[in-house]
């Protein structure tokens, strides 16, 4: 078991699952620029450890994230400022956690409790399976704010609810509530408040559980497969498939399913 804070952001380490918690609650965990690269770090640190089998990510308090908090920062405003080529390195640099998730080739899960809105709605339907509590809330808001979306809201939300309503969730920037997010594909379950943190660490543990390098190959394959055709797609599971019949994870599966007994699985 291990913990660690970076203002702002607090991680956790136990049973080969790394909690990152977004903590900010009196700013409703809105992260400012400093804060979200800093969160892509943290991003980075849990792709490389390999002890890490698992990440959660979830906000303090009564909020997941409301998104940017630009409120304190002079420095990103100047550079706004300076013209469109500026203005789009700033974004380049703070969406650059949304890409270090993405490259996370571990199942990521978000515990969504409260308000998702804007870049912190994109947080979550970035990970690869979004729990969300009764009183969760998401809302693409950028249309709201004149702004288009970002965090890689373009690229998620026709993948998990189709084009068509993709972009009318984009054109009306409304609040979504927990069991709407659901009925739409943005969600796989919606829990109690008070149930959400244990579900998602039982949920968390059982894929902790699973052999590392083919969990990480199904993920792999899986987002790759939108721009594969069939060929490529089969390709694809020659070449990883041959990887995990040369592990010592798929001798010990084999050895666990004769022995009628769990598997315990060390990612080599």
């Amino acid at each position: 078991m291990s913990d660690s804070a970076d203002h702002g952001i607090r991680v956790h380490r136990e049973h080969g699952v790394a909690t990152v918690m977004l903590s900010r609650p009196e700013r409703r965990n809105a992260l400012t620029p400093e804060l979200f690269a800093r969160l892509a770090a943290e991003f980075e640190r849990v792709a490389a450890n390999a002890d890490d089998r698992v990440m959660v990510l979830t906000g303090d308090g009564p909020a997941f994230c409301a998104g940017a908090d630009l409120s304190g920062s002079a420095e990103i405003v100047e550079r706004f400022a300076q013209g469109p080529t500026a203005r789009a390195q700033a974004v380049r640099e703070t969406t650059a956690a949304a890409l270090a998730l993405h490259h996370i080739a571990k199942p990521t899960l978000a515990a969504v409790n409260g308000v998702a809105a804007g870049g912190g709605c994109n947080l979550a339907l970035g990970c690869d399976i979004v729990f969300a509590a009764e009183s969760a809330r998401f809302s693409e808001i950028f249309v709201n704010r004149a702004l288009a979306l970002d965090y890689g809201g373009t690229w998620l939300l026709p993948r998990l609810v189709g084009l068509q309503r993709a972009k009318d969730i984009a054109f009306r920037g409304d609040v979504l509530d927990a069991k709407e997010a659901q009925r739409l594909g943005l969600v796989l379950e919606v829990l109690p408040d008070a149930a959400l943190a244990e579900r998602v660490d039982e949920y968390a543990r059982m894929l902790a559980s699973k052999p590392p390098i083919a969990l990480s190959l199904i993920k792999t394959g899986l987002n790759r497969a939108t721009r594969w055709g069939f060929e490529e797609a089969l390709e694809h599971e020659a070449e990883a498939q041959a990887t995990c019949l040369g592990s010592a994870d798929f001798r010990e599966a084999m050895q666990a399913w004769v022995g009628k007994r769990p598997g315990h699985y060390t990612g080599r």
